[in-house]
């Protein structure tokens, strides 16, 4: 208007990344500026990573090595738990009773003489459905977990070429525990059932369906609780003290392996040793399986109102109840599991990590 006019210069303020944060951003760039595409970008970034991640968890989880391990570790268990079948039967009768009992070989004559020799065999084809899944799933994911401690252990620096620790061993076993115990408990109420009433309930299916119509879903989870805590330290010390005797005796005798003989043992005070330990939660875990069933009163509002009521009621050593029985299936029984066990890894061609 006056003749002359402002000359108005715009700068152009480059977009500048933000210096990355010391806890480590997801995303590797985020600008003053953040358009969409730069964020949607970066989200596929993070989010391609973790899938991969995830794809390789997978891979590991359900590779043909892991897959002979739960072979190998299913075989042992129908083959062990069928072995004992008859003095598993006495023994859970025992645990479950709030009496007193007859010693376990008039019980097993008693059996004999009530329902012949098929009554050895009560509720058997229950326990191998369950003790097939889970003696597979103990031992894949006990092999996966010391895996895992390895690579922890290579993580931090230490050193990955001696082997591991027993506490680290016992971590590993009652994890792995914990997690067959979390996927096959139903099958273990169903067993627990087909044994102490096989008058009321015909079938492992047949015994699912009742219970869940009569008590709903929940009733499948009875006793949870219990269960989980026996788990960890019965499966980790059974485990711990099983590969640490064998890897002692294999220093002693300069790798030799140990022939049958030997694994029997170290598997019966492998076994003895996680049951003197553990039985108390087991007889526990039972009573409440039961509460409920065939017109029983719900007594228990807990697991730890269950062991104090037993307890008091009965006295310290009703939690002991069954001991001896089950002692007697236990000495055979894990000591046939280990051996099947190490023969199937054998013939499959797979070594357990040390």
């Amino acid at each position: 208007m006056l003749g002359f006019s402002r000359r108005v210069e715009v700068r152009r303020c480059p977009l500048r990344p933000l210096e990355r944060r010391s806890t480590g951003m997801p995303l590797a760039f985020a600008f003053q500026t953040t358009s969409a595409v730069e964020v949607l970008g970066s989200m596929a970034i993070a989010c391609r990573g973790l899938f991969k991640e995830f794809d390789n968890i997978v891979s590991t989880l359900f590779s043909e090595e892991n897959a002979k391990y739960l072979v190998a570790g299913a075989l042992a268990g129908i083959v062990s738990r069928t072995f004992v079948s008859p003095l598993e039967v006495v023994a859970t009768v025992n645990m479950c009773s709030a009496g007193s009992c007859a010693p376990p070989m008039e019980q097993l004559r008693q059996l004999f003489v009530t329902e012949g020799f098929k009554g050895f065999f009560r509720g058997n084809l229950a326990n191998c459905m369950k003790v097939a899944p889970t003696k597979g799933i103990q031992f894949v994911t006990f092999e996966l977990f010391k895996r895992l401690i390895s690579k922890i252990r290579q993580a931090q620096g230490r050193d990955t070429k001696t082997s591991l620790h027993p506490v680290e061993r016992l971590a590993a076993g009652g994890a792995a525990g914990v997690a067959a115990a979390l996927v096959c408990y139903p099958l273990e109420v169903a067993k627990t059932l087909l044994t102490t009433h096989p008058e009321t309930y015909k079938g492992v299916f047949g015994t699912l369906y009742t219970v869940v119509r009569q008590q709903g879903v929940r009733s499948l989870y009875r006793g949870l609780a219990p269960t989980l805590l026996a788990m960890f330290p019965y499966v980790g010390l059974e485990f711990m003290i099983y590969e640490h005797l064998k890897l002692r005796y294999e220093e002693w005798t300069n790798n030799e392996r140990p022939h049958i003989m030997v694994l029997l043992s170290i598997g019966a005070v492998a076994g003895a040793s996680a049951l003197t330990v553990c039985h108390p939660l087991d007889v526990v875990r039972k009573r409440m399986q039961l509460q409920g069933v065939g017109g029983r009163p719900i007594q228990y509002s807990g697991f730890f109102d269950a062991m104090k009521s037993i307890a008091k009621q009965e006295g310290a050593p009703a939690l002991y109840r069954g001991l001896s029985p089950t002692y007697m299936s236990v000495f055979p029984s894990a000591g046939v599991s280990y051996v099947i066990y190490e023969g199937a890894k054998t013939a499959l061609g797979v070594r357990s990590f040390s």
